[in-house]
């Protein structure tokens, strides 16, 4: 066996070569914001932060994010756990998924639905908002019979129809198209659950760290000069308390993970690193709660039509 480590300004590549396989584990730091996700879903520890100092402007900078190669074990948990897609691995040059695919591990569930047929004509609003640049949006010539078609439905008056494009494996469901979108027609659901709270008053003054680095701007700077909160856009990354001096002024939790069916140990100990005990203890409850459900189907449903 033997084991490789690449760095540069772009990327972290972790290779595994054995024999009959080869494990490649890549981070985009093009992608990468520094939040903790990754390092808390790692079962074997094996990834950690990197503090960065400030720029030459003084604006704080994201920690890079490093993992030892020693201790990986190229499951992917990390990939799939990462809100922006910066992390993937391949398998004899494949991309591959190993902890999904033998059922140890669920996939983050991004669920966006924009309804195109109702964008506003000529609009580019939601990718010129994006805070994360996952957004394309593109126009093309409809037929006098689907022109026809929108006056019956009383749709905007227009010759194009829009298309709007998500790199949904990019996404961090931060909502900030939903909320910039002047004909709503998006709806994006979060896949993390939480809440986010500043007390200013324990912030150092002038300090604006958090702000700095919030990769889906759902940090602002007030009128008195003083750092808030817009819940509705955090994800829960934790990305500001990296960088925060004093961080009990800064009170972040994740209290739900909205993620495909999952019977894992692996997972219960995920959720246990990545959420609250409130968050996990209700994700449990749900759980058994189903289970007696489909416990007391089974009892009224007649032997005759389980067979």
């Amino acid at each position: 066996m033997k084991r490789e480590k690449i760095e540069d300004d772009d990327s972290l590549t972790l290779s595994q070569i054995l024999y009959a396989k080869r494990f490649d584990l890549t981070l985009d730091r093009n992608l990468c914001t520094g939040c903790v996700i990754c390092a808390l879903a790692c079962p074997r520890e094996a990834i950690t932060l990197k503090p960065v100092p400030k720029d030459s402007e003084g604006i704080a900078q994201p920690p890079l994010v490093d993992i030892d190669e020693e201790k990986c074990d190229y499951h992917a948990i990390c990939a799939v756990t990462c809100p922006f897609g910066a992390l993937k691995i391949r398998v004899n040059g494949e991309e591959s998924n190993p902890a999904v695919e033998k059922e140890a591990y669920p996939l983050l569930v991004r669920d966006i639905e924009i309804d195109n047929e109702r964008c506003d004509p000529e609009c580019t609003i939601c990718q010129e908002k994006c805070p994360l640049e996952v957004i394309t949006v593109r126009f093309e010539p409809l037929s006098p019979d689907e022109i026809e078609e929108r006056k019956k439905k009383g749709l905007p008056d227009t010759a194009k129809k829009t298309i709007v494009d998500v790199k949904t494996e990019l996404c961090a469901t931060c909502r900030v198209c939903e909320a910039e979108c002047p004909a709503q027609v998006i709806r994006v659901t979060k896949f993390f659950e939480g809440s986010i709270d500043i007390t200013q008053e324990l912030c150092p003054e002038g300090c604006q760290d958090c702000y700095d680095v919030c990769p889906v701007d759902a940090l602002y700077l007030g009128e008195d000069g003083k750092i808030y909160a817009n819940d509705m856009f955090c994800i829960y990354c934790g990305a500001c308390l990296n960088v925060c001096p004093r961080p009990e002024a800064l009170e972040l939790s994740r209290t739900g993970i909205r993620h495909t069916p999952i019977k894992s140990g692996a997972w219960n100990k995920a959720l246990e690193r990545l959420t609250s005990t409130e968050g996990m203890n209700r994700e449990f409850k749900a759980k058994r709660a189903a289970k007696a459900i489909d416990a007391i189907k089974k009892l009224r449903t007649p032997k005759s039509e389980e067979t």
